[in-house]
């Protein structure tokens, strides 16, 4: 009797340890401090500099994922590594504490030292690069920034976590300042990915229910998750210790309330159940379609290559792009006078939207879209193009798409274009008919 209590108790116990070790990740939100923005030795306007550092407090409240507390303090890049060996001393049992800390020309006092060593994170964000000029040959102000935000680990004695490299330009025909905002109205996106790629700061959340294709995960609005996010179906598995995790299927989110998304299972390998392991997918937000379409019969428009860029975060039934395109059989060499030669290049420009029905792997969308064409004409003797209108035109197409895995998918499209020429140098000519062709995604 005692052998069989004994047995039972272990086997309860073992039960009982692997659901404890079993259960899923799920991510909480972090202390971070962010400083103001560093940027000694480069000349920047104050009203720019204010516009920096609101945009980087921004992009980390946008995310949702973290409590902010604000420095106002400014570091430069030496100043980082001072910050940091005055971090791993402090952890000392002989470090005596001083009134003020000195940074470069940043002071800190003790309590400010103490608060931001509480943080989990602390981030650093420095100027390295700042240009701000008048382009004589464009006619136009110009712009470029190029940022280093440092990310220092607190809990590691203030190790370096990461460090992310922002490079945004602008440009405007009239004014220098706002040729340096259109700078820093880059630097949000580009960031946003770039925190959201670091592992440390990217969501683990769980399923909470399942039902045929659609689930519904932990966390919402409240930790910054968006329509069309992607997160991967984790199966947790260790190998003689050692981590042995691996995803096994993608969920996209369709759905957001503050503290539950609902996502839609694109695939998956096994089963879904309550608690299974989900991990964010980062992304930049837009998907990348090359494509080779035929229009017609006509010998204007018969080939006619694509790029087409959609908008996937924030989105997800419909989705908005634009798409440009080259219509080869229009593309022109003149030669005037017979002694100037011209090229001549079209290119279509499409504005339109898509809407998405997802089925496993598979998707079909309708869609439609508008737009107009132009042509650049070029002369080795000039140093700049010329380009006029020649064309409007409108798009309906319907697209069936396979995803071959997380991160592309090829697909066919059928539908039926018509572009109608509104002038008649170089003898442009109108051209429509069904339209046909096919191409690959690249998901960003």
């Amino acid at each position: 009797m005692n052998i069989r209590k004994s047995v039972f108790a272990l086997v309860f116990f073992c039960a009982l340890l692997f659901k404890l070790t079993a259960q899923p990740v799920i991510s909480q939100k972090q202390d971070i401090a962010i400083f103001s923005l560093g940027y000694y030795g480069w000349n920047i306007p104050s009203q720019a500099l204010g516009s920096i550092d609101g945009e980087i407090q921004k992009v980390f409240s946008d995310l949702g994922r973290f409590t902010i507390l604000g420095v106002t303090q400014r570091f430069s890049s030496n100043d980082i590594n001072s910050f940091i060996d005055t971090v791993k001393r402090s952890k000392q049992s002989d470090f005596t504490m001083p009134e003020k800390f000195q940074f470069g020309e940043s002071f800190l006092t003790e309590g400010e030292f103490n608060r931001l060593t509480g943080a989990f994170i602390v981030v650093v964000p420095v100027v390295v690069e700042f240009n701000s000029y008048y382009d004589f040959e464009n006619l136009k102000y110009k712009t470029s920034i190029k940022t280093n935000i440092s990310f220092l680990d607190m809990a590691a004695n203030g190790s370096l976590l990461a460090i992310k490299t922002i490079e945004t330009s602008g440009s405007h025909d009239k004014n220098q300042f706002e040729s340096i905002q259109s700078a820093i109205s880059s630097i949000p996106p580009q960031l946003q990915f770039a925190v959201r790629s670091i592992p440390q700061f990217q969501i683990n959340t769980r399923i909470l229910s399942i039902s045929g294709s659609t689930v519904r995960l932990q966390m919402g609005s409240d930790m910054g998750i968006q329509k069309g996010d992607e997160y991967a179906v984790i199966e947790s598995a260790t190998i003689e210790g050692f981590d042995d995790s691996r995803e096994s299927g993608l969920i996209v989110i369709k759905e957001v309330s503050r503290e539950v998304s609902t996502g839609q299972v694109l695939y998956k390998s096994g089963s879904l159940g309550k608690d299974t392991q989900l991990r964010e997918i980062p992304r930049l937000g837009t998907e990348l379609d090359l494509y080779l379409h035929s229009i017609g019969d006509s010998s204007a428009g018969s080939i006619v290559p694509g790029l087409r860029a959609t908008l996937s975060r924030g989105f997800y039934s419909f989705r908005p792009f634009v798409a440009a395109q080259i219509p080869v059989a229009l593309m022109q060499d003149f030669l005037v006078f017979e002694l100037i030669p011209l090229e001549i290049i079209p290119v279509n420009a499409l504005i339109g939207g898509e809407y998405v029905i997802n089925v496993g792997r598979l998707s079909v969308a309708p869609s439609a879209a508008f737009g107009a064409s132009y042509f650049s004409v070029t002369t080795p003797i000039s140093s700049t193009d010329t380009d006029f209108l020649s064309h409007v035109g409108i798009q309906a197409a319907v697209r069936v798409a396979y995803l071959l895995g997380r991160n592309s998918r090829v697909f066919a499209d059928l539908g039926y274009e018509s572009w109608i020429a509104i002038t008649d140098l170089f003898g442009n000519q109108s051209y429509s008919g069904t339209m046909i062709g096919a191409g690959f995604t690249f998901k960003l």
